[in-house]
């Protein structure tokens, strides 16, 4: 009820209005409703970790993308011979919705990212993409802007013992993804007794493979993300809880947080 239901979609705004979206599972539906209520054409680039269903299933449900005047490009990594179009608009093909993704109004471009792509958005910002370790091909993304910097890393496991046992790759790219960001919005699904030994493999973080990878990469502000549909409001505010003892018994120079519908951090 209060950290909400819906699936991964995070909303950036840059200084100059610039729209950033990070994943489209569900909760972009009620942000295309709050972008209707703006004024004028909604322009965005929506960058897509990977193509399980939590993170795009919003997207037939995305109001703007059917209204003429809406520029929306989309990005994000392919999956063998799928082309990233051919994903995004293969679960709007019947027998799976009734609109087709042609029937979109706005003007749609794909872009193919993968292992260290930089994208170049005006004003010197720039999204850099890394390999995640996750079942699939999956990216995070580092957003850098007027000197800020916004690390988005869901969908991540760690990389112990049980990972190389399991013989997953470690991307080697990770660390530089996040390394001082002020803001790191990372995967901590589990708790530790959650994820061994019946969850190896399966793609995600605990919280305390979330704290180790904030105070590793020096982060100022870390968003505890992708919570376990399982855990309610309380088993969330007891995780967060937990978080905010270890980074004070350790002395760790960062604030530690449940991401939650509807909240706003500025940076």
């Amino acid at each position: 009820m209060r950290y909400g239901g819906n699936t991964s979609c995070v909303e950036v705004r840059l200084d100059d209005d610039t729209l950033i979206i990070f994943d489209a599972g569900t909760g972009i539906r009620a942000l295309g409703q709050a972008l209707l209520a703006q004024p004028g054409p909604v322009h965005a680039h929506l960058f897509l970790s990977h193509a399980h269903w939590d993170h795009i299933q919003g997207i037939p449900f995305f109001a703007p993308a059917y209204i003429a005047g809406t520029e929306l490009t989309i990005l994000g990594p392919e999956h063998g011979h799928l082309t990233l179009e051919k994903i995004v608009t293969g679960q709007m093909r019947s027998p799976y919705f009734p609109i087709p993704m042609h029937a979109m109004a706005a003007k749609i471009e794909f872009v193919k990212l993968g292992e260290r792509s930089v994208v170049e958005l005006p004003n010197g910002v720039t999204v850099e993409a890394g390999v995640l370790n996750h079942p699939g091909c999956t990216l995070g993304y580092r957003l850098t802007a007027n000197g800020k910097v916004l690390a988005y890393t869901t969908d991540n496991e760690p990389f112990g013992e049980a990972a190389v046992s399991r013989h997953l790759v470690k991307p080697s790219h990770h660390t530089s993804l996040v390394r001082d960001a002020d803001l790191l919005i990372q995967d901590a699904q589990y708790t530790p007794e959650e994820y061994a030994p019946h969850r190896l493999g399966w793609g995600h973080s605990t919280y305390l493979d979330a704290l180790q990878i904030a105070q590793q990469a020096q982060v100022k502000r870390l968003v505890l993300f992708h919570h376990d549909p399982s855990h309610s409001d309380t088993d969330i505010d007891h995780i967060v809880a937990l978080c905010q003892d270890q980074t004070a018994q350790q002395g760790l120079d960062f604030e530690c947080l449940g991401a939650a519908e509807g909240a706003v951090l500025v940076l």
